[in-house]
């Protein structure tokens, strides 16, 4: 997970959780329980949890398409482009 490195798509808020939808452009491996952050638009760097992952299928299978449900953003709301790495 420490070379876990992804891009944001898409925020989806709901009740418990958020959604990441990433780019295709991810590097490394993510799982339940790694604990990743998130760089806003103003600056800050908001840590969270990862619950669990979805994985989309994609004709080529080198990086298929991967959402993130996560815990802990507690409202914010990062934006489309947002950087996701590894919580320091």
């Amino acid at each position: 997970m420490a070379d876990f490195h992804a891009t944001l798509r898409q925020h989806y808020k709901l009740e418990k959780v958020d959604l990441l939808v990433l780019e295709e452009t991810y590097v490394g491996d993510v799982g339940p329980g790694d604990e990743l952050a998130v760089l806003l638009d103003d600056g800050q760097l908001v840590s969270f949890s990862v619950k669990d992952i979805a994985w989309g299928s994609a004709m080529d299978g080198r990086n298929p398409p991967l959402t993130l449900i996560v815990e802990g953003l507690d409202g914010a709301e990062p934006p489309k482009g947002a950087t996701i790495a590894p919580a320091t």
